[in-house]
């Protein structure tokens, strides 16, 4: 516990220094400032990557409780945004979406729920490990889709008052931001879709019927809808990038309130 509690303070201070490099490099352009940014940031990588490896050697199913699962969800996080950098250089949605991270791994080392014994041993399944891991990275997709629709949001804005500052300048095209917002949320989807299926699967198994009157189901199901819903005003150009960005960080909020129910004792998704 101790060596374990030491490893998330050890991930925070690296990942801390990422940021202010990132931040240091957004403020004053500086090639050294964002190469150290990105070297911390896969230090942060390498080390969560260590975490879950040394987890699984213990013989322990990691992203199955509170803190595991939290620490998938930043180390899902990490990865695509480490990704977005290298293949288009976004460094300003890499900062805000790295935001979101490290404050995920604050959480995860301050505000850790608490897991029972009695919940982990019949949880311990292969079953509900792959679902609990397509719901993370589809949690993941849709948070970096919402940095994307933020930003789009926020130049959008800008453009409207002709501020034509250097923090305008920094912006990718609002194109660039509504297209990649929309690819992470098509792949983002399917996902949540097929972690759905396995959970409900195996919350026949293990409940039986009643499971359809559970919050945590009945919210992820929306989540799913809502989601839905969007690709389809995307893909019939119902909408224009404006009121795509704004469902978008909608949606995102109903994923905040559902995951909160889990935790909130109403559901038997409380382990989460």
């Amino acid at each position: 516990m101790f060596a374990e509690h030491w490893f998330y303070h050890f991930i925070i201070y690296i990942y801390a220094l990422s940021l202010l490099f990132a931040f240091s490099d957004l403020m004053q352009p500086n090639r050294q400032g964002r190469r150290l940014a990105f070297l911390f940031l896969v230090a942060v990588w390498v080390s969560q990557t260590a975490f879950f490896i040394w987890k699984t050697t213990l013989g322990l199913m990691p992203v199955l409780t509170g803190s595991d699962s939290l620490m998938f969800y930043s180390w899902a996080l990490v990865t695509v945004t480490l990704v977005i950098d290298r293949l288009y250089e976004m460094h300003l949605f890499v900062f805000a979406a790295n935001l979101i991270g490290f404050a995920t791994s604050a959480v995860n080392l301050f505000i850790t729920p608490s897991t029972g014994d009695k919940l982990a041993t019949p949880l311990l399944s292969e079953l509900v490990f792959i679902h609990v891991v397509m719901v993370f990275l589809a949690y993941a997709l849709f948070t970096l889709a919402t940095v994307f629709s933020i930003l789009y949001l926020i130049g959008n804005s800008l453009l409207k008052q002709k501020k034509w500052n250097q923090t305008l300048r920094r912006f990718p095209s609002l194109g660039s931001l509504e297209v990649f917002s929309y690819r992470l949320t098509m792949l983002g989807v399917p996902l949540l879709l097929l972690a759905l299926i396995l959970g409900l699967i195996w919350a026949y198994q293990k409940v039986g019927g009643g499971f359809w009157f559970d919050p945590k189901i009945i919210g992820s199901l929306i989540v799913l809808g809502v989601y839905s819903f969007y690709l389809y005003k995307r893909y019939s150009g119902g909408w224009n990038g404006r009121q795509l960005s704004w469902w978008s960080v909608l949606a995102f909020l109903m994923i905040l309130v559902n995951y909160m129910i889990s935790n909130a004792g109403l559901s038997f998704h409380r382990w989460l």
